[in-house]
């Protein structure tokens, strides 16, 4: 009876492992199982140029595996490194001095919320301002809009 084992190429075996080690990179962060499935690639081409044995296919497995990350990893972690990018949603979404709807009453210290362009933002204010009102947008301290009422030179 023949094993079901053998029937499958050694080269196959290690580079089906080398491909499961990329796509586990890319579901663990770290950069390291990479390194792995250079390996286990170098390991299949060891074995479709070369008929070696196993215990020669994983020092050759191990060899490749350890001189690449010694050599590349810091290498590639500088490439890959991801930077962040700070934004002002202010100035994104809301510029200072637009124009906002107050949808919820405001009454110091207690916020409220504005409408502007279709989007609700918590607001704050120094003087109390009613719902319906509109107002000017002085500041904004995270997602929170520091407002002032705007006076209607018509009603005086």
């Amino acid at each position: 009876m023949v094993s079901t084992i053998s029937l499958v190429p050694p080269a196959l075996l290690w580079f089906l492992l080398g491909i499961s080690c990329f796509v586990l990179e890319l579901l663990l962060p770290g950069l390291l199982l990479f390194f792995f499935g250079l390996g286990a690639w170098g390991a299949a081409l060891a074995v479709l140029l070369l008929p070696v044995s196993l215990s020669t296919q994983i020092i050759i497995f191990l060899l490749v595996s350890i001189t690449t990350l010694i050599l590349l990893r810091s290498r590639f972690q500088k490439i890959f490194k991801g930077t962040a990018i700070e934004v002002d949603v202010l100035d994104d979404y809301v510029p200072q001095g637009a124009i906002a709807e107050v949808v919820e009453d405001i009454v110091p210290p207690a916020g409220g919320k504005v409408k502007y362009g279709g989007t609700f933002w918590q607001a704050i204010s120094e003087h109390p301002v009613a719902s319906g009102n509109r107002v000017r947008v002085l500041s904004k301290n995270n997602l929170i809009l520091t407002i002032e009422p705007i006076e209607d030179k018509g009603d005086s």
